[in-house]
């Protein structure tokens, strides 16, 4: 079985330095660069609007950024909310409000005083669909702790003990609704109007629960929260802790597998990723040279299995390398059945979860830029980036990209070294 992902846009020399992070939301997919800046590149174009003409630029910190996510949620009363953070090589996290119908963005002040003084790392958004769980965010430090805040959209904060409280106390109120007379009925509901009208005041804002404090002094590197109330963190020496959202203990706690070479080789866990469900944890991490991807099942923390490619080395027959290279990016399609990976070895690749074989290969040239003009062939030091290495890949649900096909199609951005992002949809489909 195979998928083929054809290039449908890209911009060449996006960013004035390297681009490091990639985030995608409905209305922008999002780029982090060392030259200090943020981009948001629209999403809904047509097939003749090129990226460059449609995007946003906001320009954050002089060290340059390193980490991009966003929150992106139509939350109750249809009040959209969109909100970028994103980590300067400082160690400060910045928080930018999208007003998504004026195409505006503005800072927003989302830490305390104490909170600012740690010095971060990685971030990851939490978007919750269940309406008595709290979204979140978290961030790592380079201590190796993780940090855990709610996240509430409104003035009224929602408390969760309270909400699984008042959960059981509509569905036994429906069972008895059948015996109230018709004022008793007027009442309660007027009363519950009430009550949802103050609660729909926005005023976005975050809350820590707390921290999950490292064993060691260890650089945590990366992060992902998933939709079953867990929380990944990766580390620079090639562990993994898995722990509850809800109580911050940790319950796993593994290494990355792969050949680990002579001590000074890297086995650094580069990025970790939960399936859509969250019973499977994908890993990237390093083994010498080489990039390893292995998925875990998350119930008891299991190895269950590796992507490779086939070797053809005299001096090994293991196949235990999903890249020729350091593996920088994960990314789960929408119904996790597939997910990419990303490589210093100038590719992406996508494999199928349930089989672990490889469906496609998208090999990176610096050719693949449209215009010749914004083609890049060398960096500074005049090392050549012909085949640039990819720093961030990101699967695109159907729908949301404009253009031919994307209405049936899941499509791909990612991110190259030859400061470039470029957009792939998969062709075919239904």
């Amino acid at each position: 079985m195979s998928n083929i992902f054809i290039s449908t846009t890209n911009c060449g020399k996006a960013h004035e330095a390297d681009i490091f992070s990639v985030a995608v939301c409905v209305p922008y997919t999002i780029t982090g660069s060392g030259d200090g800046s943020i981009k948001l590149w629209k999403n809904k174009l047509l097939d003749n609007e090129v990226p460059r003409d449609y995007h946003i630029s906001k320009f954050v910190h002089k060290t340059g950024i390193h980490h991009v996510d966003v929150f992106h949620s139509v939350e109750k009363g249809g009040h959209e909310i969109c909100i970028i953070s994103c980590v300067a090589f400082s160690g400060d996290i910045f928080f930018y409000e999208v007003d998504v119908k004026n195409g505006t963005l503005s800072s927003i002040d989302l830490l305390t005083a104490k909170e600012k003084k740690k010095s971060y790392w990685a971030v990851k958004w939490f978007k919750s669909d269940d309406q008595i769980v709290c979204h979140r965010f978290a961030a790592t430090d380079v201590k190796g702790n993780t940090y855990v805040w709610r996240f509430h959209p409104f003035t009224k904060e929602l408390d969760e003990e309270e909400a699984q409280t008042e959960k059981l106390k509509r569905e036994a109120r429906l069972k008895r609704n059948r015996f109230q007379s018709l004022d008793e009925k007027i009442a309660e509901e007027t009363s519950e109007e009430r009550e949802s009208q103050e609660d729909l005041i926005l005023e976005p804002h975050l809350a820590l629960q707390g921290e999950i404090a490292a064993t060691e002094p260890v650089f945590a590197t990366c992060l992902d929260i998933s939709p079953n109330g867990l929380i990944a963190t990766g580390f620079a020496n090639g562990t993994i802790v898995v722990s509850q959202v809800s109580t911050l203990r940790p319950i796993h706690s593994f290494e990355g597998f792969g050949i680990q070479g002579i001590e000074q080789n890297s086995n650094t866990v580069r990025d970790v990723k939960f399936s859509p469900m969250g019973t499977l944890l994908a890993v990237a991490n390093d083994s010498g040279s080489y990039g390893c991807v292995t998925l875990y099942e998350t119930e008891f923390g299991e190895r269950v299995g590796s992507f490779s490619v086939p070797t053809h080395s005299t001096q090994s027959s293991i196949g235990t390398f999903a890249h020729n290279g350091w593996v920088f990016g994960l990314s789960f399609n929408s119904t996790g059945e597939f997910l990419a990976t990303c490589g210093y070895d100038s590719k992406v690749r996508v494999w199928d979860v349930k089989s672990r074989e490889r469906v496609s290969t998208i090999n990176i040239s610096a050719n693949d830029v449209e215009n010749e003009q914004e083609i890049m062939l060398e960096d500074e030091s005049g090392d050549s980036l012909k085949y640039p290495p990819v720093f961030g890949v990101k699967f695109i649900a159907k729908g949301i990209r404009g253009g031919m096909g994307s209405d049936s199609n899941e499509g791909l951005c990612c991110v190259c070294m030859d400061r470039s992002v470029r957009w792939f949809r998969e062709a075919g489909g239904s």
